[in-house]
């Protein structure tokens, strides 16, 4: 869950958008649709934004994940396309299987043997009518 937290001047301040109050360095959890919504209030005042998530940004429109995409959005989309996402992965890594899954290498193709045919050994047979020097009869 993101927070919020107040860095002063004064003890207390109103957190913006809300009734409540928030002490100084005081965290105050707040769920991730309302920062989102919020956020613009928080700029040049003396709030901190804590733990929430960079919005997915989709550089080109098209629905494929790129740098713009976090981590969770680009875990999720590969999961939806059948790819395992295992362990701890950086999101270079994880665009790397995007780009595997998008474009995959193709099959090595199967190459056999082939197999060498016999020689055939033509032979002569010399009769005793065949001049032997030029293979003609006589």
């Amino acid at each position: 869950m993101p927070k919020i937290v107040f860095l002063g001047p004064d003890t207390y301040r109103r957190i913006p958008g809300q009734k409540e109050m928030a002490g100084r360095l005081q965290p105050v959890e707040v769920s991730q649709e309302w920062i989102a919504e919020n956020e613009w209030r928080f700029a040049r005042t003396h709030w901190r934004i804590e733990g929430m998530e960079p919005k997915t940004v989709d550089k080109g429109n098209d629905g494929l994940p790129d740098s713009g995409w976090t981590k969770t959005d680009i875990s999720t989309w590969l999961k939806e396309k059948g790819t395992t996402v295992t362990g701890y992965a950086t999101k270079a890594k994880l665009l790397d299987k995007v780009k595997a899954t998008l474009n995959p290498s193709a099959p090595k193709p199967v190459v056999e043997e082939a197999v060498p045919e016999p020689k055939v050994v033509e032979e002569t047979i010399y009769d005793d009518r065949m001049d032997k020097s030029t293979g003609d009869e006589e």
